[in-house]
């Protein structure tokens, strides 16, 4: 019996469940940052030829944009509107029509207008995503294939108003994921997909919706073994109104053709009695008009396909006629269940044995030995394109007419023919070429044909033009991830590399390429940075070494690589003057070096240094603020600041300044020295893991303010600070990169949430960003995608909805549960009133002065009565924000605080998504040392709970924790005389006496967090989930006694261990004893 989750109010989710406040104004994101131009391409997906007669024209993806390039001028039209990579695309005959699908989440299908490069239909939250698309000769109808299993074949009738199709079929999953998806050009109504292993021939109508067959080919069709016939790639359909051609990645060929003699066929086409189906590999759907296209429907619509259908509980006359069939046929016989209700889904046991579409494997021919990567037809003519970057024209009968073997762009990916108008004349051919085409023994007319263009798995894109005697290359970018770039420091120069060791060194105003070198193939690179007059470019890659290249000519400038650092590098900084060069490596070292300017070598090298346990996630160069001299910091993962004195540092002495901890909890994930522009002093600004921004001092590392910042549904991962676009205007921004989107910030940070935004940049991952020298754009790595985004930035979008957000504290309302009119605004008017009648004596009787502001102390306490429990560090930080806010101004300190200012305050410090049940079960489950064997829940014993809160984290005492206990259990009436007289004896024996000898997570949550029964309801679940999760687990029966045996061993430890707790309460009293005479003395003292 399944369970299901218990209904529960919602709670503040954590940004990867948010999905719904992540974009707020699409139309807005669209403007902030503009996409303007495309480094690079997915080569996995085909480059479609839009040119028609004489233009020249192409399609090809970038990450989750569509480019329409016009090769011919150098211009890119870019078609953005998925949210996912895109998976699949396809164009209509006449190159109108254009089609892009992506699989994911909020998974879209676009038709775009090839003219405009608007879309002109779009179907949102296709189920299970798109991975194939095909038109219709026509262009009338689109044909769709799901990406995750199971597939779902879809036909659409897109120029119609419905976001439904016409018609679905969803496929069995031992069909492997079916990859390939084609129309007959000359019949709308038949279709053909293969996978890498199995063939489908479908046919569908208004009426009968899709009926499909699965005709078998295997190692016994042609009596050939698996190695030998290769694996499935593409098919066509050919002239023949029967035969269908298939390519294997072995270079054969499987022509199909139907069953059934073609005099058969046309003498029974006509027939109007259908003969009952014994052949298992049809199946039909249809989609009513009145019935969702649901998950649901296509459930049911599994179990009620047409003539395939058989209930697991047939009749052993029906086992019998079903080997009688194996015995004559040699298809695959596949049997399901059918529901016993009614259904969308057309249900009849006929078939046409007649069908087209009902066909086998006819021939293997082999034309080739390497892979056939591509397979096309155009007019009378079949291309293939294989993995030794060879193409070949053959006729309709497979005879070989044409091939071109002089491309060498590697192994074929797409091919794709110009469109040719019937009123257009082609240009006119030599007669000499003419000739040299019938150098043959055989009289045969000149061979011709269209141009087309190519694409290669080599990330090149070429036209080929005069039936194949000229090809001009379009594009040659890269092949592999791009993970590093870099811009230059005063001119429009970009240059990235990728992991194959190719650097490319463009003109980003005119698009243009100027240099591009190959380094080593197999050592990838990381990191690139110019320096600051732009000589040379310091080149980081995957193993280690460090290089120096022209800024120009992109080659190595040193007479030998440095290798001092052992594994990848992953960030590379120069100082203000180049004087010094330091990277940062994947093992948690920092390597420096120095300039020498007397010298052959450019660079000594002073030393490594390893100042962090955990990864580093910034390294900057700075100054200090009295002589101005260098100074090198990184941050790391561990929560440390470390500070390096370049001034005291020689050869093999990499001299370290005290480190610093920045973060108590948070990990911190970028930094970097904050603009001196808009404030007198020096700060260092870091983002952490919990979206909070924090300003440091860079003298003495206080932290002087923390601000919320972006949530855009991961953590910032990199800040920079922009350039200034107009060195007359005062405003300021930070750009910023998440998982998959980059975006702006305005500065000075107030915690504004309409003073930021993002757009999507790499739906996959974005790898780098960096922004040009002047501030007007930024460029972005995807990776893994193997495109560089360049982005134009509009400050003014950003300026005008800060203006819209509202002033003063209108934006923070908003951040407030209910806004201003809500509980919790009206509950801080109350603590004010309240925490100033504290804070005067609760029991005066005399007059009293009530003002618009609260001390500083009573801060601490009107944060835990909002439901916000600040650590004492988290204390500290605020209530040294609020008392040198205007120091540095006034020369004061700031001893009190109204309202505004605390909600700004209090908006800024809580955390920004709450507590999420689930994070306390993952906690909990971390530091519980068992489980209890009745209902699973995790546990652990009293003296190990009370151990881990008093000698972890921040210091505790018994007297802390006793009175803890009294308020979390309602107990301070009648224990507040007890606790002004309590020994250390007493505090141990009553914190023994209040909490159970074993806590479990719902004892916890219940007991003594008082939780709402219904989040203690969600982590139940999730206990009873992981418990089912353990048992399902087989364990060989073979090692059942042992782990039985073994079972019992830990059992009996534990009864052992329960029965001598003494001796851990015993530990724990003589600490705790030993805390609380030295508090109590020094409480006496005072």
């Amino acid at each position: 019996m399944s369970i299901s989750p218990p209904e529960a109010p919602p709670y503040p989710t954590t940004p990867e469940d948010d999905h719904e406040n992540e974009e707020t104004s699409a139309s807005a994101y669209a403007e902030i940052l503009s996409f303007q131009w495309c480094f690079g391409f997915n080569k996995d997906l085909p480059v479609l030829n839009l040119s028609i007669n004489n233009t020249k024209k192409i399609f090809f993806v970038a990450s989750q944009i569509g480019v329409l390039y016009d090769f011919a001028n150098n211009r890119q039209q870019l078609l953005i509107g998925h949210r996912n990579n895109i998976t699949c695309c396809c164009i209509s005959n006449d190159k109108r029509w254009l089609c892009t699908a992506d699989s994911g989440r909020d998974c879209t299908i676009i038709i775009w207008d090839t003219i405009t490069g608007l879309p002109n239909q779009t179907y949102f939250d296709v189920i299970n995503g798109t991975g194939a698309v095909a038109f219709s000769n026509d262009a009338k109808y689109l044909a769709t294939m799901s990406q995750q299993a199971p597939q779902i074949m879809s036909i659409w009738d897109w120029t119609a108003e419905s976001d439904r199709p016409l018609c679905a079929l969803e496929l069995r999953n031992d069909y492997s994921n079916q990859h390939y998806l084609q129309f007959n050009s000359r019949q709308s109504s038949q279709l053909v997909s293969n996978s890498t292993t199995q063939v489908i021939f479908y046919e569908w109508s208004h009426e009968n919706g899709i009926n499909y067959y699965d005709p078998e080919l295997s190692e016994r069709t042609f009596n050939t073994p698996r190695e030998k016939l290769g694996y499935l790639t593409q098919s066509v359909f050919l002239l023949h109104p029967t035969r269908v051609v298939t390519g294997t990645t072995t270079g054969k060929l499987v022509l199909w053709d139907c069953k059934t003699n073609g005099n058969a066929f046309e003498m029974n086409k006509k027939q109007t009695n259908e003969i009952k189906q014994n052949d298992l590999s049809r199946q039909s759907t249809k989609m009513v008009d009145n019935r969702e296209l649901t998950r649901d429907t296509l459930k049911s619509s599994t179990s009620t396909r047409s003539g395939t259908l058989s209930s697991r509980k047939s009749s052993a006359k029906t086992n019998e006629q079903s080997d009688q069939d194996d015995e004559e046929k040699t298809e695959k016989q596949v049997t399901f269940i059918e529901p016993p209700e009614k259904t969308n889904v057309k249900k009849t046991d006929e078939r046409s044995e007649f069908s087209s579409m009902n066909k086998r494997a006819f021939k293997l021919c082999e034309p080739q030995r390497k892979a056939i990567t591509v397979l096309v037809a155009t007019n009378d003519l079949v291309v293939t394109g294989d993995s030794d970057g060879v193409i070949r024209f053959f006729d309709q009968e497979l005879k070989l007419r044409m091939w071109f073997e002089h491309f060498r762009v590697g192994p074929i990916q797409s091919i794709s023919f110009t469109y040719t108008t019937s009123d257009y004349a082609s240009p006119y051919m030599p007669s000499n070429l003419a000739h040299k085409h019938n150098e043959s023994t055989l009289a045969q007319p000149p061979f011709s044909s269209f141009d087309f263009t190519i694409s290669s798995s080599h990330a090149v894109i070429a036209h080929v033009t005069q039936s194949g005697q000229q090809i001009s290359i379009i594009k040659r970018d890269s092949s592999t991830a791009i993970y590093a770039l870099d811009t230059h420091p005063f001119d429009h120069k970009l240059c990235f590399a990728n992991a194959s060791g190719r650097l490319q060194l463009w003109d980003y105003q005119q698009k243009t390429i100027i240099t591009s070198v190959q380094h080593t193939h197999d050592n990838a690179i990381t990191q690139l940075r110019y320096n600051h007059n732009a000589s040379f470019i310091a080149v980081g890659y995957a193993n280690g070494q460090l290089t120096l290249c022209d800024a120009l000519s992109l080659e190595s400038i040193l007479k030998a690589p440095f290798h001092y650092a052992k594994t990848t590098i992953i960030f590379i900084e120069f100082s203000q003057t180049s004087t010094y060069l330091a990277t940062a490596e994947d093992d948690y070292t920092v390597s420096v070096y120095r300039q020498n300017l007397n010298s052959e070598d450019m660079y000594t090298f002073l030393g490594r240094y390893r100042a962090h346990y955990k990864p580093i996630q910034a390294l900057f160069f700075g100054l200090t603020p009295d002589d101005h001299q260098p100074i090198l910091i990184t941050i790391g993962a561990d929560h440390i600041l470390a500070e390096y004195d370049l001034n005291e540092s020689e050869i093999d002495h990499l001299a370290l300044k005290p480190s610093t901890r920045i973060e108590q909890i948070a990990e911190p994930m970028s930094a970097c020295y904050y603009p001196s522009s808009l404030t007198k002093e020096s700060f260092i600004i870091t983002i952490n893991n919990e979206y909070k921004y924090k300003l440091y001092n860079s003298s003495t590392k206080m932290c002087r303010k923390t601000i919320l910042g972006p949530t855009f549904g991961s953590p910032l991962r990199k800040i920079g600070i922009l350039p200034k676009l107009d060195e007359d205007s005062n405003e300021e921004y930070i750009y910023f990169m998440t998982t998959d989107k980059i975006g702006l910030q305005r500065l000075p940070l107030t915690g504004n949430p309409y003073d930021q935004m993002a757009i999507i940049a790499h739906p996959n991952r974005v790898s780098d960003v960096r922004s040009s020298y002047d501030g007007q754009y930024l460029f972005t790595s995807g990776g893994l995608d193997n495109v560089v985004h360049m982005l134009r930035v509009n400050p003014e979008v950003l300026q005008a909805q800060a203006q819209l957000g509202g002033k003063d504290l209108i934006p923070f309302y908003k951040l407030l549960e209910g806004g201003r009119e809500g509980e919790i605004f009206r509950e801080m008017q109350e603590l004010f009133y309240y925490s100033q009648l504290r804070y005067q004596d609760i029991n005066r009787f005399d007059r009293r002065e009530i003002t618009a502001k609260i001390p500083l102390s009573e801060i601490p306490f009107v944060m835990r009565a909002l439901g916000y429990y600040p650590t004492e560090q988290e204390i500290d930080d605020m209530l040294n924000e609020v008392k040198f806010s205007t120091y540095v101004d006034t020369n004061t300190y700031v001893e009190n605080i109204d309202l505004n200012d605390f909600i700004k305050l209090y908006i800024n410090h809580r955390p920004a998504f709450g507590l999420n049940p689930s994070d306390l079960y993952h906690a909990f489950s971390a530091i519980a040392n068992q489980w209890d064997p009745g209902n699973g829940q995790p546990q652990m014993n009293r003296e190990n709970l009370l151990y881990l809160l008093q000698q972890y984290g921040e210091h505790i005492n018994d007297y802390e924790m006793a009175d803890c206990l009294s308020n979390l259990l309602h107990l301070n009436n009648e224990s507040t005389e007890m606790f002004d007289t309590m020994n250390a004896e007493d505090a141990c024996q009553f914190i023994e006496n209040q909490l159970p000898e074993y806590v479990t997570i719902q004892t916890f949550m219940e007991d003594l967090l008082k939780m709402p029964s219904q989040y203690v309801d969600q982590v139940m679940f999730s206990v009873k989930a992981q418990q089912r999760h353990r048992s399902s687990i087989a364990f060989p029966k073979e090692k059942k006694n042992q782990y039985s045996t073994e079972q019992q061993k830990q059992q009996q430890q534990q009864h052992q261990h329960q029965q001598h707790p003494q001796q851990v309460q015993q530990r724990l009293r003589s600490a705790m004893t030993s805390t609380t005479r030295s508090t109590t003395s020094a409480s006496n003292d005072s």
